[in-house]
């Protein structure tokens, strides 16, 4: 372990960066969540079509697929809190644009430039807190910070962006104006350059391509994502045209499955006292399985609504864990780099989540389909205990370094049984 998880060990001001990073992470979540009540009077007001509204949302996720490895990279170069900085003021400023500047052109443009930011931001904090603890029971209680934070403002936003939609169509993207303030906390509270935790037993920088079980770790982090959003995405469909439940008892149902993400990603800290973070993957795999069959049995109501909340359970474990498999895994000196990738990953499961599912159902039905994604499930399963073995392997040679380098005092007199 890297650092210590007592938390009276821990420098100061690691606290304050942690909650810094996480706080960043939930803000800019605004972009989406803020505008979520306001985009059927954004269709209204300029008179779109449904293809149309998706551009206002699409324009806005496209750009993470590629921002979140380039600011991994730029974050080695100029350290995080210039990036932090200046994509908070960024994306604040793009708001408050949008608050005087109400033509189409500009609105997809903003969208666009804070896509890139909000890309970039989700997948650097991952590297920031993880630099704060690489490792243990203290990586995972403060990744749980950040999952927390992310709920809690998907949670708040839409709420208030539906009572500033009272005001006007555009006056929910004030929302957005939060991250000036936490701009200017950032530049106190982050440093210029992020101290990198180093792994007993590494030297040289290493190439982030040649990182340990890189595709492994990979696929783990793109099926977070696909099974996710393939749930999230079709779940309602069945809910509502197989067993008869109603839209509101779904939406119901939804917000409760991320009340128990925030809730088990806060015990995954306990967790972590017992197993890796690889282990915990493997654990989440099987608990996909078990909801996806359950949801796609679609016997009741019921069934469905248990399926639901048990993937609700595994969520908030398998993102604190696999932020923190991320952090262990990545190699030395281009961890940043590795964490952007990484968010890149993450960003490609979401886009493609949807089209898998849906490509599926055009051979199978949407019952069966949730089935096949169970098996696919499985098979995350053994790739995510494949990375176990690895990481087991990997920490055996940091303790037998460990044990090399410890130092022994020759003149200490030899210790025998024999009794005095």
């Amino acid at each position: 372990m890297v650092r210590s998880d007592t938390r009276a060990q821990r420098p100061p001001g690691v606290g304050a960066t942690v909650w810094v990073a996480a706080l960043t992470a939930g803000f800019i979540t605004s972009g989406m969540q803020g505008i979520v009540p306001a985009i059927p009077a954004i269709r209204d007001h300029f008179g779109l079509d449904n293809f149309q509204v998706g551009l206002i949302t699409s324009v806005y996720l496209l750009p993470g697929v590629f921002s979140a490895f380039a600011a991994g990279v730029l974050t080695e170069r100029i350290g995080p809190r210039k990036v932090v900085v200046g994509g908070l003021t960024v994306f604040g400023l793009g708001g408050l644009l949008l608050l005087f500047a109400h033509d189409l052109g500009t609105l997809l443009a903003v969208r666009f430039v804070q896509g890139i930011v909000f890309g970039a931001l989700q997948s650097i904090t991952v590297g920031i807190i993880g630099s704060a603890a690489l490792s243990g029971r203290a990586a995972h209680r403060d990744q749980s910070r950040r999952i927390v934070a992310m709920a809690a403002s998907e949670s708040v936003f839409p709420v208030i962006g539906g009572m500033l939609l009272a005001v006007s169509w555009f006056a929910p993207f004030a929302t957005q104006l939060l991250t000036l303030p936490l701009a200017v906390v950032a530049w106190f509270v982050l440093k210029d350059r992020q101290d990198e935790p180093r792994k007993a037993g590494d030297a040289a920088k290493v190439s982030v391509w040649k990182a340990p079980a890189i595709v492994g770790v990979q696929i783990l982090a793109a099926a977070r994502f696909i099974f996710k959003f393939a749930v999230l995405t079709y779940t309602p469909v069945l809910a509502v045209d197989q067993v008869g439940m109603s839209a509101a008892t779904v939406g119901w149902l939804v917000g409760a499955c991320g009340a128990l993400s925030a809730v088990t990603a806060l015990l995954s800290e306990k967790l972590a006292s017992r197993w890796r973070s690889s282990e915990m993957i493997f654990g989440c795999m099987l608990l996909i399985a078990i909801s996806l069959v359950l949801i796609g049995w679609a016997g009741a109501a019921a069934v469905v609504a248990i399926g639901l909340l048990l993937y609700g359970i595994q969520d908030g474990i398998y993102g604190v864990a696999h932020n923190v498999l991320a952090n262990e895994m990545a190699p030395t000196g281009t961890r940043m780099a590795y964490i952007g990738l990484t968010g890149t990953v993450r960003n490609i499961g979401k886009f493609t989540s949807p089209l898998l599912f849906g490509a599926v159902t055009l051979a199978l039905s949407i019952p069966q389909t949730f089935f096949a994604f169970a098996g696919l499930s499985v098979v995350g399963a053994a790739v995510a205990r494949r990375v176990a073995g690895v990481q087991r392997d990997l920490q055996s040679i940091t303790a037998s370094t460990d044990s090399a380098e410890q130092p022994t005092d020759s003149a200490e007199p030899e210790r025998t049984d024999e009794k005095r």
